[in-house]
């Protein structure tokens, strides 16, 4: 395995589940060995690479699970694209909080890295956006973190890539928009 620079290259066993139960499975079957979820792999060098370890292929865990247009608050698997979330919710008058330089990110791997994008000094990284996290932690615990319940967990979690365990799901705030088109003032 290697990421989107395609440099270190790592042998790893794989995991792809199609359900939250699979998950399961494959910590079960660690045997000892390290453990860590793979989005779509769009980090450069070494995130989310485990060598001789487990890694689990989350794109597959990507159903959206409950979503509020009054508010905006959406809860979904970790595998949920940015690239799903903009079609979907688009056509509804919602957008991604934070937008990095790819669509083709996960959620659960948004917040790992704790992505940034263009509008960074207004509406910070991901994790500002993120209210809720259902994580499989490394003793095989699942936990639900926010910033009030385990704190410091959610903390770590929000830019630990994926040290602190597996995202199972989250919630996350999309941004109200009037259409999917910007406007922009060119100064010169």
């Amino acid at each position: 395995m290697s990421g989107w620079g395609r440099y270190p290259v790592v042998r790893s066993r794989v995991a792809r589940p199609e359900r939250r139960a699979d998950v399961f499975e494959a910590f079960g079957e660690r045997n000892g060995h390290g453990f860590l979820a793979h989005g779509l792999g769009r980090s450069y060098g070494d995130a989310a690479l485990i060598e001789d370890g487990q890694v689990v292929l989350t794109r597959r865990l990507d159903r959206m699970l409950a979503f509020d247009p009054d508010t905006g608050w959406l809860r979904c698997e970790a595998g949920v694209s940015i690239e799903d979330i903009l079609e979907v919710f688009v056509p509804r008058g919602f957008f991604p909080p934070v937008t990095p330089g790819t669509k083709f990110v996960t959620v659960g791997g948004a917040l790992g890295c704790d992505v940034h994008g263009k509008s960074h000094h207004v509406n910070g990284c991901w994790s500002n956006h993120v209210r809720r996290v259902e994580l499989l932690t490394g003793s095989g615990d699942v936990v639900f973190c926010d910033a009030e319940n385990e704190p410091e967990l959610f903390a770590a979690t929000a830019g630990g890539m994926g040290l602190t365990g597996v995202i199972l799901s989250l919630e996350v705030k999309l941004a109200r928009v009037a259409s999917p088109y910007f406007e922009m003032d060119s100064i010169r």
